[in-house]
């Protein structure tokens, strides 16, 4: 058996899974600020794999697994080949990276995928070529800055809306961020279609991705961003990178 830790790092929640061979055996999720507090068992693994997009977390997150493992946090990026290659001006998310390379596992040379997170961002690859992609505000970030920058209007929390139009101010809010951010991504998503002449898969995770892809018909799966960086990390082993 063979055992990879692949770690997803984001603005709001850590996700950890522990793979046996092929297979997610565990996942744990945490708040990103709790790491230093959450009492992690780490299952000896061959290697750790992450992507991070805080990088102070990322800091502590490699003095955890030095102490723990004596071993070194492998982070993915735009460079590491795992059938296609990123052209990208300056750094680029290694949340996207992974479910790129999730998207190209598991769809082929052409697709977009959509990651619901503190951000929301798509990207996008025709013939097995990056095209570039979109990142805009996310649902949750959207409801907290009407809270924190509006007198009167309350703190609301994503999730899915009934009702399009509402008659009350709570509800009226959350039908604004969930079904306008519906409208949007469908906008979106056919735009690119039409450009590319092309009619995409769409591949979603994230957040409140589940509920928007039952609405418009995409494919979501939960752990996308962690099969992406394990599909990276066995190709990094496969020609020699290390831990």
């Amino acid at each position: 058996m063979k055992r990879i830790l692949t770690c997803n790092i984001g603005n709001t929640n850590i996700q950890i899974a522990n793979w046996v061979d092929n297979k997610i055996e565990k996942v744990v999720q945490f708040a990103t600020y709790n790491l230093s507090k959450q009492k992690l068992r780490l299952m000896n693994p061959e290697g750790v794999f992450t992507a991070c997009t805080v990088p102070d977390i990322a800091y502590e997150w490699k003095r955890i697994v030095q102490v723990m493992l004596g071993i070194r946090v492998y982070f993915i990026g735009k460079d590491d080949d795992f059938g296609m290659k990123i052209q990208y001006k300056g750094k680029m998310g290694q949340d996207r990276i992974a479910d790129i390379a999730a998207g190209y596992k598991i769809a082929g040379s052409n697709f977009i995928v959509i990651d619901f997170g503190t951000a929301t961002t798509l990207d996008v690859v025709i013939d097995s070529e990056y095209r570039g992609g979109l990142i805009f505000t996310g649902i949750d970030l959207g409801l907290r800055a009407l809270y924190r920058y509006t007198s009167l209007l309350p703190r609301i929390n994503p999730e899915r809306a009934d009702k399009i139009i509402s008659k009350s101010t709570d509800e009226c809010i959350l039908s604004g961020a969930y079904w306008g951010e519906v409208a949007r991504i469908e906008c979106i998503v056919e735009k690119i279609r039409k450009e590319f002449e092309r009619n995409l898969i769409v591949l979603t995770t994230g957040g409140l991705g589940d509920e928007v892809s039952k609405e418009l018909g995409y494919k979501y799966d939960k752990w996308l961003t962690l099969r992406g960086i394990k599909y990276i990390a066995d190709k990094v082993n496969e020609t020699g990178g290390t831990t």
